[in-house]
């Protein structure tokens, strides 16, 4: 019998037996091979109200923009804060109170924290822009755009644009 969604087939648990190994200040710290479903809660919560901004910027506008997100954001004064938060709190959750807490105590910077949570979506497969349903392309009656030369738009961009930067201390 062949089945459409096969929950058991290989996981994540097959790449990382022993959880993915995450480095910081020369101390190692072990997250779930799968992320718990109820590890993204504090991002639905009805305190951050995420779910609640997306509707009124789309409601703002057909097309909106960056003006109009930042202007909607500066109308929940709490929303950043609130955000960062949810942030600590997914980690927490992650790794348990007490290992959080000896991550914590090492005083990782704000881009630790970024780099931390794009690595970790990226290893669990995880895109928040797809989640809200932000991800997909929308269908527009306009034409499609073709380069001009294509001299100019073939070899310009690396293969790895946009890979998160690894520090040299980072590499096997």
């Amino acid at each position: 019998m062949s089945f459409v969604i096969d929950l058991d087939a290989e996981r994540r648990e097959v790449q990382y037996p022993n959880g993915i190994p995450v480095l910081l200040r020369g101390e190692q710290f072990l997250f779930p091979a799968e992320l718990p479903a109820a590890s993204l809660d504090p991002l639905l919560s009805d305190d951050l109200d995420l779910i609640g901004l997306l509707g009124d910027i789309f409601a703002a506008t057909e097309n909106p923009t960056a003006a109009t997100v930042i202007e909607l954001a500066f109308k929940r004064p709490k929303l950043p804060r609130q955000f960062v938060d949810a942030i600590y709190d997914i980690h927490r959750s992650l790794l348990g109170d007490e290992e959080y807490q000896r991550f914590a105590d090492l005083a990782p910077s704000f881009p630790d924290y970024v780099r931390l949570t794009i690595g970790l979506a990226k290893v669990y497969g995880v895109d928040l822009g797809k989640l809200f349903g932000l991800g997909g392309s929308s269908a527009n009656s306009g034409e499609t755009s073709s380069p001009t030369s294509a001299a100019s738009t073939t070899g310009s961009t690396p293969e790895e644009s946009g890979a998160s930067q690894e520090s040299p201390a980072s590499s096997d």
